[in-house]
């Protein structure tokens, strides 16, 4: 599995390191039409881990207030302050749509042909899952026309509940396939996530089904409620693997912040989070961060980078704890217990939010090897509080929120406008002593202003503006959408 991994990492961060702004985006450089669905699936792993697992993460970790950008140094500057272009991320969308999804959808057509479905289920759940990032980050994107450049060469872009209705087609298509693939032989080391498991593979688009359909709860309550009562949901987490500590064979954000770039200090800890786990005492705060110099953990307050910069040294600041051998985390068991917490709160069932959320913050907890049950116990920290459903929602959220450091930055920032948790407040954190703008009234747990954010006071960002590569050449595309305009499933 390793060797597949590092083959098409490699060939994948190529792209992501040089500028490829002539790269042509209706063709996959890697591959002929004529390829194996096996090696097409791994390849689009591969693009889907490089896509998702640098910019992407390190974006939203920032948004999600997890990391800031280091005060002497400003690699991430723009994330930080939310100046964001429509060049921000054209590179993001050149992994999935010239190399990511045409690999998809070739292995699917050839699977299909072969009636080898253990491919085409993973290629199906694959395609659904991308197109899911991608409508949530960009609110309207090509899908019913995408990858069919023969016939469109300037697809139309759709909007998001369209998307949503055909990835939720797309999932139950392959669930419906599961029985098909029982007797097909296993995918093996081809299968960069579940080594060839099916069952894996029906419970990961099942649960992100239920993810969907919990974008508009109120229309898709029943659908909600039986998946809930079904089962059968993710109990592995959907994930790659199997990174070392080599050049070009580490996890694709370490590879390319911790070795590429000039500095290695960059990502500093978010004072937000920072604070929050001091506040607590929770032990996941050495998995998050590395200490500083004397041996404590500081954070650096978001967007605090440049007025910070000649009063706070760097080394008295923790940076953010990467290693060469993280997975890459699509879904999470964590997360989807909290799913389910979720919905059963919105069900008005308390008893089952209670269980399933002592779950996820005990799963979240076991990731990094440590033990919750004093935390959810009765009276602990993370005791469930049911008093009411936004009590429960917050709850929940919020450990959701904890629990994403480190592995799934998209998956909070989605959550923070979906939910409005945690909240924004309009108070900064405190650095040492020498942080002067407004912070007495702070609330530990909530969101702070970018102290150097380009935004207007009290926005936040809601999406990624859509990029230059894809709208300077195709006329169907929308006019520029606002970084702060909310799409139709935002609080």
């Amino acid at each position: 599995m390793k060797k597949l991994i590092y083959k098409y990492l490699i060939a994948a961060s190529l792209i992501f390191s040089a500028t490829s702004c002539d790269l042509d985006i209706n063709e996959n450089p890697n591959f002929p039409k004529d390829a194996d669905p096996s090696m097409l699936l791994s390849s689009a792993m591969a693009w889907s881990v490089s896509a998702f697992g640098v910019e992407t993460q390190i974006t939203t970790s920032m948004w999600a207030q997890y990391y800031a950008q280091n005060n002497a140094s400003n690699q991430y500057t723009n994330y930080d302050r939310y100046n964001i272009s429509n060049t921000s991320f054209n590179r993001l969308w050149q992994h999935e749509y010239a190399g990511a999804l045409q690999d998809l959808y070739l292995a699917r057509s050839k699977s299909e042909a072969q009636s080898e479905w253990q491919y085409w289920i993973t290629s199906q759940v694959l395609i659904a899952f991308d197109y899911h990032i991608l409508n949530d980050l960009f609110g309207t994107i090509p899908f019913t026309q995408a990858v069919d450049f023969d016939n469109h060469p300037a697809p139309k872009y759709d909007d998001s509940k369209t998307v949503n209705a055909g990835i939720i087609a797309i999932l139950d298509a392959a669930i419906a396939k599961q029985a098909d693939a029982a007797d097909k032989s296993s995918m093996g080391s081809n299968d960069l996530i579940y080594a060839g498991n099916i069952d894996r593979w029906v419970e990961f688009a099942k649960t992100l089904k239920l993810k969907i359909l919990m974008r508009d709860f109120e229309t898709n309550k029943n659908e909600i409620q039986a998946l809930l009562t079904a089962g059968g949901l993710l109990t592995a987490d959907a994930s790659v693997k199997g990174f070392e500590d080599k050049e070009n064979k580490s996890n694709p954000l370490y590879e390319f912040d911790r070795r590429k770039l000039n500095t290695q200090e960059n990502i500093k800890a978010s004072a937000t989070m920072i604070t929050f786990l001091k506040e607590y005492n929770d032990p996941r705060i050495e998995a998050y961060y590395e200490p500083n110099q004397s041996g404590e953990y500081q954070g650096l307050p978001q967007g605090g980078y440049n007025i910070t910069q000649k009063v706070i040294p760097s080394a008295s600041l923790s940076r953010a704890r990467l290693a060469a051998t993280d997975p890459v985390y699509l879904m999470s068991v964590a997360e989807s217990h909290f799913l389910q917490a979720e919905a059963y709160a919105r069900l008005a069932n308390e008893a089952g939010a209670k269980a399933s959320y002592e779950a996820g913050v005990t799963a979240a907890f076991d990731r990094w090897g440590y033990d919750a049950s004093s935390f959810i116990a009765a009276g602990g920290a993370y005791e469930f509080k049911d008093t009411d459903l936004e009590t429960m929602i917050k709850c929940i959220i919020t450990q959701k929120w904890v629990a994403a450091v480190r592995c799934q930055g998209f998956d909070a920032f989605f959550d923070i406008n979906r939910t409005g948790y945690p909240k924004l407040g309009t108070e900064y954190t405190v650095v040492q002593d020498l942080w002067t703008l407004p912070n007495a009234n702070y609330v530990v747990g909530e969101l702070t202003p970018s102290a150097t954010s380009v935004l207007g006071k009290g926005e936040y960002p809601k999406r990624f503006i859509l990029p230059k590569n894809s709208t300077d050449n195709n006329p169907n595309a929308p006019a520029v959408i606002n970084i702060t305009e909310k799409m139709w499933w935002h609080k």
